[in-house]
């Protein structure tokens, strides 16, 4: 049974052309960033060369993790239970990874030379070399993976065959990058022992990564299907959003066990305890982003399809508040300098991610990401 059924279209709502404005506003400064430079549109600085971007790029990454989670689960555990929303969790990664790409572009001083990245020689040994190939590798094979859904609407039918036959060496590839990427990004910080503060430095921050990406993946399937669900006035397969909820309460658990293991073994729990900010974020991230949601997916709550959906943005919220400290808080040092973002940045990225909200609605609306089960397989 497909998660969502059938129904007629929905009239437009207010929020789509909320979105059609501030996407609009979003391209608009971003080809005015591009003509001007970094300089007259961002706060950033030689002191500061990291802002807002780089905190909502590692936060998209694995909030776009629903794509290679849901894959991971239906095609390589035989959950085929989850087959029937394989296409909106592809398409929710895709448009994350494309908002990251825009976002990346944008942060590059000589943007119009961006593609030294893949040009030979390469640098083997660098962690941002590794992960730029990789999510512009998984990036195409999102594109494939949803290729469907837009061929079957113009009737080229001859592409999906070969897909739908490659379909497990696709969507392997594609799990494998994304592993390998996802645990890379919190790579790049263990060269930063003395820069990071104390407590989210760890040599365990590759498994951390990783660990986020696939309950915030999953998190945002339970989102994203709610959302379509009331957008839509449709019924959800609850038995399905519980399982998920299900899914991301033990990926949640592995998370704080690993954590908090880590917190104890290195010694760090009396910094938890200090009356700073540092240690009052600690405890704000844990209670919003594990606590929380482990609560709500541990109750009776998790049966009902509002409980994966709050427990999905409470653990959002956790991560947003982690990767913000892993990205510029923590990081930042004692100086008279100090960084804020432009209205400009904040206005475009606002702008992009809701042209990726848009996006999304337009083609929930236009194609088929749910097809009946007969014919998903």
């Amino acid at each position: 049974m497909a998660v969502l059924s059938k129904t007629k279209k929905q009239p437009l709502s207010a929020w789509f052309y909320v979105l059609a404005v501030l996407t609009t506003v979003g391209v608009g400064l971003s080809i005015y960033r591009l003509v001007v430079g970094l300089g007259p549109t961002t706060n950033m600085s030689d002191h500061y060369p990291w802002g807002i971007w780089i905190t909502v790029d590692l936060f998209l990454i694995p909030v776009a993790g629903a794509a290679f989670t849901i894959s991971l689960i239906n095609y390589f555990y035989g959950r085929e239970d989850y087959h029937s929303i394989i296409r909106p969790a592809v398409l929710a990664g895709l448009l994350g990874y494309g908002v990251v790409g825009i976002l990346l572009f944008l942060d590059i001083g000589r943007w119009h030379q961006f593609y030294n990245i893949i040009v030979p020689p390469l640098n083997y040994h660098s962690f941002l070399e590794e992960i730029s190939l990789c999510v512009t590798l998984y990036t195409l094979i999102l594109v494939i993976e949803i290729a469907p859904v837009f061929l079957e609407k113009w009737g080229i039918n001859a592409p999906i065959k070969w897909i739908n036959r490659s379909i497990y060496i696709i969507a392997g590839a594609g799990i494998v990058l994304s592993t390998l990427h996802q645990s890379s990004l919190g790579s790049m910080f263990l060269i930063m022992p003395y820069k990071l503060h104390a407590l989210w430095w760890t040599p365990a921050l590759p498994v951390l990564f990783f660990l986020q990406a696939t309950y915030t993946g999953l998190g945002t399937m339970a989102i994203v299907l709610t959302l379509i669900s009331r957008s839509r006035k449709i019924p959800l397969d609850r038995k399905l959003i519980q399982r998920i909820g299900q899914a991301m309460g033990m990926n949640l658990v592995l998370y704080l066990a690993v954590k908090g293991g880590d917190w104890m073994g290195s010694g760090e729990v009396p910094l938890l305890l200090r009356p700073d900010g540092f240690g009052l974020l600690a405890w704000l991230e844990m209670i919003i982003g594990v606590i929380i949601p482990l609560w709500i997916l541990f109750s009776r709550l998790v049966v009902h399809s509002r409980g994966p959906f709050w427990a999905g943005v409470f653990a959002l919220i956790g991560t947003f508040i982690n990767r913000l400290i892993i990205t510029w808080i923590g990081l930042a040092e004692p100086s008279p300098i100090s960084y804020m973002p432009s209205m400009i940045e904040i206005l475009i990225t606002i702008g992009l991610i809701a042209g990726g909200f848009l996006v999304y609605s337009i083609v929930a609306r236009q194609f088929n990401l749910f097809p009946d089960h007969q014919e998903a397989h």
